[in-house]
């Protein structure tokens, strides 16, 4: 057995990766790597190299590859600063190998326990994205093609379980994908980890065993040590290798499914558009529900998925329960309604449609409330600026011939509006929705509570506590953008014009309402 431990190491000829060309592991790893196209037009491959069993086994395999196909090899080994000595000795083993292979060599680290602390995220986790983030950079530095990491058919098991356990849906129950769309590819995934030692052990290539592994405080080591043992003893013996099936069929589902939900997307998606070119909001999708309410729940439900990671959500983030509630929201009657969503997102149910967008742009105010001290009173005209949000309020002076018509102005929301000029309409008070505001619309006899109003016009509810307005007194000269008091009514040919001009997410959700 060819196995380095803490105490020991190999000779230098031991690092060599040249042997091993006619075993069946590596027939087989050449049949998968073709059958599912890993390596099609790829003339370059970066092997990330931990130094334990499963990336030895990928660089070694791969670099007899390189022997014979046009492909060159780099591979690139990423210290989490978590294990100490342990993890340097790692990184001096995974540099010795390159160096003796003549194979580029590539280090990294980073504190992953700091990085984890301030994202609040869960230790494995973090090292998950500081190593891709690492791995990417990489690639991307030296323009190397595609990424090569060494999961096996345990770890495939050990996915599928975990995010069964969690709640996945189908989407997370397809596992680890051989290759994915960003130049990931898995080389060998078709392999058992116990073939893979006794491959190395029969052919003297050393590695090194990372102490952690074997410690049940991560969920995924539960699953690894305790969980898939029992029920490889108790219920399957070979439970790893149904697990791993199961996950290609269901690839090939999700596949179809995706197929099928891309063609229903394109109809029912509302924003971004075909018009909205290179200039549409980031992390902003809009689905018309209508179309929607034929669709099998599966396909629905598909559907939703697409448009989240549309939006900017990690697919892999969002689970049963997420798209249950979503297809709630996508199916109710209700003209509205809201639900918060990973990643920092949520989605909105404005009347016909669904917004999925960034959660921070529920608070449109932004703290724009603290300010109002200073906006207040408006004793003049000008330009009020409210924030990144909702943008600029202008307020100028304009004669007007036609006031009958100025009064009956139209048009989607926000709007202009015009209010009478005159030696009373100053000072003015900016300020937003309060508990029982009252208002009278113009050509109404009868003042209406401002919340009734709002459903009248159709305002999508996430805008309404936003919406800016403009008092005099005790009453609403103008709800900015889409009306005016009847009392302030155009009717000496003096008029004051007001210019709504909020940011164009404010816009974009306006025009699912109506005018």
């Amino acid at each position: 057995m060819s196995l380095l431990n803490s105490g020991d190491g190999p000779s230098p000829q031991d690092f060599s990766l040249n042997k091993g060309k006619n075993s069946l592991l590596f027939r087989k790893f050449k049949g998968f790597v073709k059958e599912r196209a890993l390596l099609d037009g790829v003339s370059s491959v970066l092997v990330a190299l931990s130094g334990g069993p499963d990336s030895i086994c990928l660089l070694h395999l791969l670099y007899l590859l390189s022997k014979t196909q046009d492909i060159k090899l780099h591979a690139a080994h990423f210290n989490h600063m978590l294990r100490g000595e342990e993890a340097e000795r790692d990184a001096d083993f995974a540099k010795k190998v390159c160096e003796a292979n003549q194979i580029p060599f590539y280090l990294g680290a980073e504190e992953v326990a700091c990085f984890a602390k301030e994202k609040k995220l869960c230790v494995q986790e973090a090292a998950r994205i500081l190593r891709y983030k690492f791995l990417k950079d990489t690639a991307a530095s030296h323009g190397i093609e595609a990424i090569a990491t060494g999961h096996t058919a345990d770890d495939q098991a050990e996915e599928l379980l975990f995010r069964f356990l969690r709640g996945s849906s189908l989407t997370g129950l397809s596992g680890i994908r051989p290759k994915r769309a960003d130049g990931i590819i898995r080389p060998i995934l078709f392999a058992r980890k116990i073939d893979i030692v006794r491959h190395l052990n029969s052919h003297d290539i050393p590695f090194v065993t990372d102490s952690s592994n074997i410690q049940n405080k991560y969920a995924r080591n539960k699953i690894r040590n305790v969980l898939l043992p029992l029920l490889q003893k108790e219920f399957n013996p070979s439970i790893v290798e149904t697990l791993s099936r199961s996950a290609y069929l269901f690839q090939d589902d999700e596949d179809a499914l995706n197929h099928y939900a891309s063609h229903l997307l394109r109809k029912v998606i509302v924003y971004p558009d075909k018009n909205s070119g290179t200039d549409h909001l980031p992390d902003l999708v809009i689905l018309d529900t209508e179309p929607l309410s034929q669709a099998k729940s599966a396909i629905l439900r598909r559907v939703l998925l697409l448009a989240t990671e549309l939006a900017g959500i990690d697919r892999g983030k969002i689970l049963s329960d997420h798209l249950l509630k979503l297809e709630h929201l996508a199916m109710e009657r209700s003209p509205s309604g809201h639900y918060n969503l990973p990643d920092g997102f949520c989605a909105s149910r404005i009347y016909r449609h669904i917004a999925i967008f960034r959660k921070e742009l529920c608070n449109l105010k932004n703290g724009l409330e603290n300010q109002l001290e200073r906006l207040k009173l408006i004793k003049a005209p000008g330009t009020l600026d409210l924030g990144e949000y909702l943008g600029t309020i202008t307020l100028t002076p304009r004669p007007m011939s036609n006031q009958e018509g100025v009064n009956k102005l139209g048009g989607p929301y926000p709007r202009p509006l015009f209010i009478k000029l005159d030696a009373n309409t100053f000072p003015l008070q900016l300020r937003f929705k309060k508990q029982g505001d009252r208002f009278r619309p113009l050509g109404m006899k009868e003042h209406v509570k401002l919340k009734d109003f709002f459903i009248g016009r159709h305002v999508p509810k996430i805008l309404r506590e936003a919406i800016p307005l403009l008092v005099r007194g005790s009453e609403i000269a103008a709800v900015c953008g889409i009306e005016i008091g009847d009392e302030f009514r155009v009717e000496n040919g003096h008029a004051l014009e007001i210019i709504w001009q909020p940011s164009a997410f404010v816009k974009t959700i306006f025009s699912l309402g109506g005018a």
